[in-house]
């Protein structure tokens, strides 16, 4: 009975350490940028629909780029279409070369 204990503490430590000893996952990156909303459609690929077009390339999630896709509620999008606006959201890498932002918040006019 003894060793039973004993051995289910040993196996209580060892699964505690490496609790501890994982690598924290990694914070998504959030952006805050600035641009012309534009409703956008692709034949056979994926899209969310919408997409931020900058005035000049930036860095967004690591990579140089013109414009990108934003994900978030469609109705407000509609009410600030082709106009200049600032979106703050996490930087998401659906797939290899897409870049996406899940935007939290959004100023129009800015």
């Amino acid at each position: 009975m003894r060793k039973i204990a004993i051995a289910g503490m040993l196996i209580a430590v060892v699964m505690l350490s490496v609790g501890i000893w994982t690598p924290a996952q990694d914070k998504p990156e959030v952006v805050e940028v600035t641009g012309i909303l534009v409703k956008v459609s692709a034949v056979g690929a994926n899209t969310t629909g919408w997409e931020m077009h900058f005035p000049n390339e930036m860095n967004v999630g690591g990579k140089m780029t013109k414009s990108v896709e934003v994900d978030g509620d469609p109705h407000k999008f509609q009410k600030v279409e082709n106009l200049r606006i600032t979106v703050k959201g996490i930087v998401m890498h659906p797939s290899g070369d897409r870049i996406v932002i899940k935007v939290q918040k959004i100023k129009e006019g800015v």
